[in-house]
């Protein structure tokens, strides 16, 4: 096969400011970085792949930025320098060759294992090996073929998103036979992966390239590419543990060499590379302590969408916690404090996640990709992020509100006469809350108003005086909680639609209320004030 080199050869799916889609090699995509609107791949691994990679790059091109200064001054350029992205990428132009011999990009060229494996094993997505299947069934038996960009895409979302739990085999290591360890999760699998969008990719990129002291190199930039890999140590493993924010954003999570097929490529080896760091340093993640796991990524639920956790994205750590939020939140807050990026100017915040199911940590259910509209002035105000804390924990009230009147209407649909249900009784309760519960019409329905929240929130904040305006004058937080009573209710009515109109559903229904009011949108008081409250009016000691 001929040199496929991911510098010049188009491979990166971009979308132009008029919405038109094209693919651009490396260069390209730097270099005019300012007259496109996004980097969007079908699967969202791959489009979080490629701006792990494109950060790495702009982190060696720039030897940082170091400082907020530094930062600032290459933002207000409003495009990249052609000379100093010409100048690195030339340098390095060899190692970013697919196909090469000694260092083909992103992969180990001496690499040999007992057999190859189908290209398949890049996608995490698809169906082979240890994968679980999600939305594709192909599988190892079926042939596969990818051109040489497909396969590029893949390689970088694998190396980024390869799930564990599988036994590595043992393999050749430029002739040398080697044991390895069992596979481990990749880099970017488990926790949320978040990243800011500005109106072109030279603005998301920036505002995603936070300043950091580093001096950690990329593999491409390594003699031994893959020095830091997995080695067996007894009966267990030696790891590398993370060097820098380059290291993060180009961590080799597999050992793989892709086997060209002519003009496309079917086959690979494929093993155990680098064992995941996950202390709390990627950049892309929101890390929270809990007693259970202690520092850990705050992970995307199955049950629900990500902005209901908006809060928890979005809320700034406490000075010397361990806790920390995505990189570019805290790098556009200062940013706006500074002056250099307007307090109404919008971005979108992307959210992509595994999320697996409960309390089965290797079972993944599906992957997502969400955006959330916001507004700069929102990421640097505590006070306007606890107010958004504060209204959706009543629109999480009013969810549990919904369905403790499903259940009671389903209990007098099934058990009129009032009397203590028996257990078979409590199963047809059950069913019937499952047919009628209004909670995911109540959800999904809020999300529009809730992105309209995120927008205008800023508006009932005076940030002249630091102090939120008048209750007249808060526009936004009323229309909020209107829109969560409307939704409520609207979403009731419906389920309990279902009953029919037999006059046991009219009796039912004609004992719980329907329209919900503030008092059913307030969460109950913390354990420790319904304890005093309870003990108000005891005896006396």
């Amino acid at each position: 096969m001929s040199e496929f080199n991911l510098v010049d050869k188009p491979w990166i799916p971009c979308i132009g400011l008029d919405g038109k889609q094209s693919e651009a090699g490396i260069y390209d995509t730097l270099l005019n970085a300012h007259e496109l609107r996004e980097i969007y791949d079908d699967s969202p691994l791959v489009t979080v792949a490629i701006h792990r990679l494109l950060l790495a790059i702009l982190y060696r091109v720039h030897s940082g930025p170091k400082s907020f200064a530094e930062w600032r001054r290459l933002y207000q350029r409003a495009k990249f320098d052609r000379r100093m992205v010409s100048d690195y990428l030339n340098q390095w132009r060899v190692r970013f060759s697919l196909f090469a011999g000694k260092y083909p990009f992103f992969q180990m060229g001496g690499l040999e294992t007992t057999r190859a494996v189908s290209i398949n094993r890049l996608a995490t997505e698809c169906a082979s090996g240890n994968n679980a299947t999600l939305f594709d069934h192909s599988g190892d038996q079926e042939e596969v073929t990818w051109p040489p960009a497909q396969a590029a895409k893949r390689l970088l979302a694998c190396q980024s998103f390869a799930l564990g739990f599988g036994k590595s085999g043992n393999a050749k290591i430029n002739g040398k036979d080697e044991a390895l360890p069992y596979s481990a999760d990749a880099i970017a699998l488990r926790g949320m992966n978040i990243w800011m969008q500005g109106p072109t990719l030279f603005g998301t990129l920036m505002v995603n390239l936070a300043p950091a002291e580093d001096k950690s190199l990329p593999p491409w930039e390594l003699n031994d590419p893959h020095q830091y890999r997995d080695r067996c140590c007894g009966k267990g493993r030696k790891v590398v543990t993370s060097l820098g924010v380059v290291d993060r954003l180009t961590w080799q999570s597999r050992l793989v060499r892709l086997i060209p097929n002519g003009a496309t490529v079917s086959r690979m080896f494929f093993t155990q590379g680098r064992s995941a760091d996950k202390s709390a340093g990627d950049p892309m993640k929101v890390y929270r302590v809990s007693k259970e796991e202690g520092i850990s990524a705050l992970p995307l639920s199955s049950a629900k969408a990500a902005w209901r956790d908006a809060h928890s994205i979005l809320t700034i750590p406490v000075p010397d916690s361990q806790e920390r939020r995505p990189e570019c939140f805290n790098l556009l807050a200062r940013a706006r404090a500074a002056g250099a990026i307007e307090p109404d100017k919008r971005f979108v915040v992307h959210i992509v996640g595994l999320a697996s199911a409960p309390n089965k940590a290797g079972k993944f259910l599906l992957w997502r990709h969400e955006r959330m509209p916001i507004r700069a002035a929102l990421l640097g105000d505590t006070s306007l992020i606890e107010r958004l804390g504060t209204l959706l924990q009543g629109a999480g009230q009013g969810a549990s509100e919904l369905y403790s009147r499903a259940k009671r209407i389903a209990r007098f649909f099934r058990v009129p006469d009032g009397h203590e249900p028996s257990q078979n009784e409590w199963d047809d309760i059950n069913k019937v809350v499952d047919d009628i519960d209004p909670r995911p019409a109540y959800w999904a329905r809020l999300e529009t108003h809730f992105f309209d929240l995120l927008e205008n929130l800023p508006n009932d904040w005076d940030a002249a005086s630091d102090n939120w305006k008048p209750d007249e004058q808060q526009v936004a937080t009323y229309t909020w909680r209107d829109h969560v009573k409307d939704e409520a209710r609207r979403a009731l009515e419906e389920g309990i639609r279902s009953l029919g109109t037999t006059a046991r559903a009219i009796q039912a229904v004609a004992r719980i209320r329907t329209d919900f009011n503030d008092d059913d949108l307030k969460p109950p008081p913390p354990k420790t004030d319904r304890a005093k409250q309870k003990g108000k009016g005891g005896k006396k000691k």
